[in-house]
């Protein structure tokens, strides 16, 4: 079920009011454990995927699709922002944002993307794309650059126009074409892709899944463990940042 979190939400335990617009899809989320109901019954309005310890005592992590906040044991306030460990400086809340993105990624199976795999593969990214983005086409042209630096490509579709418009039309054409890798190739190139109507795409659940997941621009890369890649990188600075972040 999706539901909206509205801005202005007023909390029923004296939590603080959360000041940002969401739609999280939550249709396979899990109760709350009885002890922590109360944050559930805090915002009735909101499915809460889980809550659990956070790593300052006194805290809860309350994490909301794959957005993460925290409430105090007490049921008193409530806290959006990130938390360091100083002598790591590690940010526990990205961490903590990663899984819950790589637990949506593996939603989607291998087979519901467009792969140009690496013949020598060392690291896999999905990338979430749009076939009339500038810089999506600037990343297709340099495939086979990714491709020989180990670099296996699963793409997802994101069509940042949304849906009946020509961008969603040609993302559907291309998975609905008997090579969809030949297809994506030619429709970043701008040439039309002519394709009859398939058993249905999985364009639209890419799409709520990258809504999903915060994307407002693409590309939009994704290690499997979560963890982000924001725009176009070239191959080299690409494979620098898998490298560095291993």
């Amino acid at each position: 079920m999706r539901v909206p979190l509205l801005t202005g939400l007023v909390a029923t335990a004296g939590l603080a009011v959360i000041t940002a617009f969401l739609v999280v899809d939550f249709a396979e989320a899990e109760g709350l454990p009885e002890h922590y109901q109360f944050v559930q019954d805090a915002f009735p309005d909101v499915d809460i995927s889980s809550v659990q310890p956070s790593p300052i005592p006194g805290l809860l992590q309350m994490a909301v699709g794959s957005d993460i906040y925290y409430v105090s044991e007490n049921g008193e306030y409530f806290i959006m922002g990130d938390i360091f460990a100083l002598e790591s400086k590690d940010n526990l809340t990205e961490t903590a944002r990663n899984l819950a993105r790589a637990n949506y990624l593996d939603k989607v199976g291998q087979n519901d993307g467009v792969i140009f795999a690496a013949s020598e593969e060392k690291y896999v990214v999905t990338v979430f794309t749009d076939v009339d983005c500038g810089y999506c086409r600037k990343l297709h042209r340099e495939i086979s650059a990714y491709n020989d630096r180990g670099i296996t490509i699963r793409y997802l579709f994101f069509p940042r126009s949304g849906p009946g418009t020509p961008s969603w039309a040609k993302a559907d054409a291309v998975w609905c074409a008997e090579s969809r890798n030949e297809a994506l190739t030619a429709a970043k190139s701008g040439i039309a892709v002519e394709a009859d109507d398939c058993d249905g795409t999985p364009v639209a659940e890419h799409y709520q899944l990258g809504k999903d997941l915060g994307i407002v621009g693409t590309p939009a890369i994704f290690r499997p463990d979560g963890q982000l890649i924001s725009g176009y990188h070239s191959p080299d600075d690409l494979l620098a940042l898998l490298q560095e972040m291993t």
